[in-house]
């Protein structure tokens, strides 16, 4: 038997992690790996035959076949990252009620002026949209706080259906709920329409990072959910917690607050380096210590699940089903190449194009750069050298640091935080907080997979729901 090239990341003292560039993966024993680096002959059967058809080994008469296989799959894996399926993001406003402390979006106060988006430019971002890609669409609301001109949502919603049809497209609002109200809701009723809410823990932790000057931000909240509750449906209300100091010190916070208002979905992570996020916010704890958090988190929602209450938390479920479930592509931010263009296209407010979000958050901190692609009248993606690199240089298979890594295949590659922390699209791995996350929470949820104890099968329903 021959060896394949394929890489190791250790789990426990006795267990190891190892995949190879397809991403077929495996966890074997340390005795395993020993026959395999001295004599792949020396071992079972069936962990020999497994082996074999994940090509990590090969018989000596098949050891060109196998590459060549090893090699074809690869490719079959990267054509998969490379799909066009954005996410069509539209910002009406960057005006703001808040003033998050660890905001990743510039926002302007609410009594600025030259901060929204010009209506007539509406009906050529539907017609671009309609010539990017095939429905069905995901049609994004971004801000500032889009609620503060909802007569440009409800515009740009006339003109999707008129000229794409309500049963093709989805529109996501992402909002704080503080301006919500009950013709908001009446003219949300019956449409395919979402709202995206920040919730970052009981009362006092909320309030301490979303700020609402001379109001109470989770009152707010809590008023537009029962709103959505009460009068459209429970589904219709999904959440994103970004990780604080504040938060960091009692998880059990997040999943209580998520239980008062019966919700079952948790989406979390932790803050990311653009706007109004400084240095002192972005580093106020570590990849280390944000582990440690959501390790004991895991604990208290697997707990909560056992017991009865049913919990899905999101950023969990991504990073295995990227692992178990081929073909698995759909989270920008674990795409090799980057996800930015192919996950994200975003018609800002001034009339700007954008790759991604973070792209548009770049172009904000950097005026003396472009991180644009022109404009809804005048688009440029030829042009744009910063978008040739974020592609050309995304791919996280020759990386160093990426290349030996047993994660590769599943992870992926974040040029603008790579630019954002380190001045460049490729970083160096041992300094980036990306790589350390990720890495962090493959390495903590593989082990909980392998345990064979109830997280497992927690884990795996997530994975493939």
């Amino acid at each position: 038997m021959d060896l394949l090239p394929f890489n190791l990341e250790r789990l426990s003292s006795e267990k190891y992690f190892i995949s190879n560039s397809a991403g077929f993966h495996a966890e074997i024993e340390k005795d395993v790996l020993d026959s395999l680096t001295d004599s792949p002959n020396n071992f079972d059967d069936s962990m020999r035959d497994e082996l074999v058809t994940k090509l990590f080994i090969s018989k000596e008469e098949n050891f060109s076949t196998s590459l060549v296989a090893l090699a074809s799959a690869t490719a079959k894996r990267i054509v998969s990252e490379i799909r066009l399926s954005p996410i069509f993001m539209i910002v009406p406003t960057l005006r703001c009620d808040h003033s998050c402390k660890y905001c990743q979006v510039s926002r302007a106060p609410i009594s600025a002026s030259g901060f929204d988006l010009d209506e007539k430019l509406i009906p050529k971002i539907i017609d671009s949209i309609k010539k990017i890609s095939l429905p069905p669409y995901k049609i994004e609301i971004q801000g500032g706080e889009p609620l503060v001109r909802f007569d440009l949502i409800e515009a740009i919603y006339k003109e999707a259906d008129e000229k794409i049809g309500s049963d093709k497209f989805e529109m996501v609002i992402a909002t704080t709920l503080s301006l919500i109200s009950n013709k908001i809701i009446k003219w949300a009723k019956g449409k395919n329409i979402q709202f995206s809410v920040s919730l970052d823990g009981e009362e006092n932790v909320h309030n301490f990072n979303r700020i609402l000057p001379n109001d109470n931000s989770f009152e707010k909240f809590k008023n537009g959910a029962n709103l959505i509750f009460n009068k459209l449906s429970r589904n219709q209300l999904s959440t994103v917690t970004t990780v604080t100091s504040e938060l960091i010190k009692n998880p059990q916070s997040i999943v209580d607050a998520h239980i008062e208002f019966g919700l079952n979905n948790l989406f979390l992570r932790p803050i990311s380096p653009y706007g109004f996020a400084h240095k002192k916010i972005v580093n106020s704890y570590s990849i280390e210590e944000y582990l440690s958090f959501y390790e004991d988190l895991l604990d208290i929602i697997i707990d909560k699940n056992k017991h009865g209450y049913e919990l899905v938390e999101h950023s969990a479920a991504i990073h295995m089903k990227r692992i178990l479930v081929p073909g698995y592509s759909g989270y920008a931010d674990l795409k090799s190449p980057s996800g930015v263009l192919f996950n994200c296209i975003l018609f800002n407010y001034d009339g700007k194009l954008y790759g991604s979000d973070e792209s548009r958050m770049l172009d904000i901190a950097n005026p003396e750069s472009d991180f644009s692609f022109g404009s809804i009248e005048n688009p440029n993606l030829i042009g744009s050298e910063y978008y040739k690199s974020s592609i050309s240089d995304s791919f996280n298979l020759v990386h160093p640091g990426c290349i030996d890594c047993a994660f590769q295949p599943y992870c992926g590659a974040d040029p603008c935080m790579n630019i954002s922390t380190q001045g460049e699209p490729v970083g160096d791995k041992s300094l980036s907080r990306y790589c350390q996350y990720h890495k962090g929470m493959f390495k903590l949820l593989l082990r909980r997979y392998y345990s064979g104890d109830f997280s497992e099968s927690t884990l795996v329903k997530w994975a493939h729901a």
